[in-house]
């Protein structure tokens, strides 16, 4: 290969990582407030009609995990740091004790489906991040309709400013 060849490889070698360069996460939009430890966003009922938006405002186009506990309402939940550790829990109505379903040593955002019962959160999510842990179960409201996702998260809404 002369120079030429050589230089027209080089160049598009270089072309090529620079579309592989690490870009900023859209997770940095999110309005996270002290104390968060994640965000949780209401995608429907039965099916996920919000998940387009949500994903185009705050994440790369990673795809998914689904997580089906019960044909119900569809959550997406995004940790707030790179390295928490998640493990899901199916809640057991009878009040015995939960059942692990899912872990993982660095939680993605992932969506779940759970909460066939209005008065009954089927599903527990425990994050870990260094020496920090909280659990929260997701739900809507029976009192106004609202968003519930506990103390340490924030509940992600399409009017929201970021």
């Amino acid at each position: 290969m002369g120079t030429i060849g050589h230089t027209l490889c080089v160049l598009v070698c270089l072309g090529l990582l620079s579309g592989c360069q690490p870009q900023a996460s859209h997770r940095n939009a999110i309005p996270f407030e002290e104390g968060q430890s994640y965000a949780v966003a209401y995608l429907g009922y039965q099916q996920t009609t919000e998940l387009d938006y949500y994903a185009a405002r705050y994440l790369d186009g990673e795809p998914l995990p689904i997580h089906y506990l019960s044909d119900g309402d569809y959550y997406l939940v995004i940790p707030r740091y790179d390295g928490m550790e998640v493990a899901l829990y199916r809640n057991d109505i009878e009040g015995g004790p939960p059942v692990l379903l899912y872990e993982a040593p660095d939680c993605q955002p992932f969506v779940l489906q759970c909460n066939a019962s209005d008065i009954f959160p089927d599903a527990t999510i425990r994050l870990t991040y260094r020496e920090e842990q909280v659990e929260f179960s997701p739900f809507i409201s029976l009192k106004d309709g609202a968003l519930s996702v506990g103390s340490q998260g924030l509940a992600l809404t399409k009017d929201m400013e970021g």
